[in-house]
């Protein structure tokens, strides 16, 4: 969806999810939500807007603030990733409407692209001091860095702790990725503990694949 949606770059996303914010915020009613809806949209890109500004500073800008902005931006992505899906399925709002906040409409012309059946396989390939280093592939074709048909993005989640963990369900959204490898920065906090990781593909629409097998490896922040 990102591509549907969101931009890759974090200035170009943020552009998006704050024209998206500001539509909703003017007129929740006109997208079907309420004034805690808008509230909750805007506090997230609020706090993605505010971690992109230290973050891009050259006098501010380090590894503890780039990993705030990158926290920040998952939270906010994740958030208007399901009230942009919900707005492009709901056919009570106009598709000038959902245009107007960068939600395309249904295509209906098209036939949608199932999700793939295959789940991806994840490898940490490197771990230096502040971060881990991820490559994927398909599990269909683990020699190939090529994505399953109709996969346009794997979802990358991550949950930090004392012990490797088996349950996805347990792990945050971190980011949505096209292409390899995928670099991981963690803070001081995080050095002794272990990382988690969990990926599944997605669609042009939002359609989800199964989850990959986890992979684990101690953080050396």
């Amino acid at each position: 969806m990102a591509s549907d949606y969101i931009p890759a770059s974090d200035a170009e996303a943020l552009a998006w999810m704050e024209t998206f914010s500001s539509g909703i915020t003017a007129s929740p009613a006109t997208y079907n939500l309420v004034a805690a809806d808008a509230t909750a949209i805007a506090a997230a890109v609020a706090s993605f807007s505010s971690a992109q500004s230290v973050a891009v500073n050259p006098a501010t800008r380090t590894k503890v603030t780039v990993n705030e902005r990158d926290v920040a931006r998952a939270s906010a992505e994740e958030l208007c990733r399901q009230y942009a899906m919900l707005i492009k399925e709901n056919a009570g709002i106009s598709d000038a409407n959902k245009i107007a906040i960068g939600v395309r409409p249904v295509n209906t012309t098209r036939t949608p692209i199932p999700a793939p059946a295959t789940s991806p396989l994840l490898n940490i390939v490197a771990n230096t001091p502040g971060v881990q280093t991820l490559r994927y592939a398909d599990s269909a074709t683990p020699d190939s860095g090529k994505k399953p048909f109709g996969a346009i993005q794997l979802q990358l989640f991550v949950v930090t702790g004392t012990a490797a963990v088996t349950d996805p369900d347990s792990a945050a959204f971190l980011a949505a990725h096209t292409r390899n490898p995928v670099e991981v920065p963690f803070t001081s906090a995080d050095d002794g503990k272990v990382a988690t990781y969990f990926a599944r593909w997605a669609t042009r629409t939002g359609e989800v694949g199964p989850w990959s097998l986890p992979v684990s490896m101690r953080i050396a922040a």
